[in-house]
């Protein structure tokens, strides 16, 4: 029956097995890819930049075990600075799902003007049955537009741009990341090569 009523609780304290955990956050690898600049491997590339304040994080992974791991090594490659934005390229849940993270992080996610309502909702929806990092620690979603067709980020010395893809059909709030110095750009579910024949 479509939209049947359900009533789903937590397992009683002493009672049955509790909810599952969210699996552990598996280390995440990295390379150097230019002064101040790690690609994050493992999984869906992530890219971390050190700025003079703080630390910015291009993509958060497919799951919140994907998100902390890249939370982990972005801190342990740049020590003693804060996570202050993580950039998001488009809301599919592939691109998204690591987010969370980012909220209990206390990071601010910058995402295209389209993805704006979008995320603020799912990412303040409670996880009370299985609660991760931000259910936890109660700290509730910032989420900035990218208004317009692009935004720079820069402390004089490290610069992204965020671009707004035009015309892409795979979604219409999509950005790519741009690092003009290192020549380096990240896109999401753009360009995908087929593996080589034989």
């Amino acid at each position: 029956k479509a939209n049947a009523a359900v009533n789903i609780q937590p397992a009683a304290q002493g009672g049955a097995a509790p909810p599952a955990a969210a699996p552990a956050a598996s280390a995440a690898a990295s390379e150097k890819i230019g002064d101040g600049m790690y690609l994050i491997t493992g999984g869906y590339a992530a890219i971390v930049v050190d700025f003079k304040d703080h630390i910015t994080i291009v993509e958060s992974g497919q799951s919140e075990a994907r998100g902390l791991a890249i939370i982990a090594e972005a801190k342990r490659l740049i020590p003693n600075k804060p996570i202050t934005y993580v950039v998001n390229t488009h809301c599919h849940i592939d691109h998204s799902s690591g987010l969370r993270a980012a909220v209990a992080e206390g990071a601010t996610i910058l995402t295209h003007s389209l993805n704006k309502a979008y995320l603020e909702k799912t990412l303040s929806v409670p996880h009370t049955l299985n609660p991760d990092e931000a259910q936890k620690n109660g700290r509730k979603p910032v989420v900035e537009a990218v208004v317009g067709e692009k935004k720079v980020l820069t402390d004089g010395t490290r610069t992204i741009e965020l671009h707004h893809l035009q015309k892409f059909g795979h979604h219409d709030g999509m950005l790519v990341v741009y690092l003009p110095k290192e020549k380096i750009l990240l896109e999401a579910d753009g360009y995908n090569p087929q593996p080589a024949t034989a």
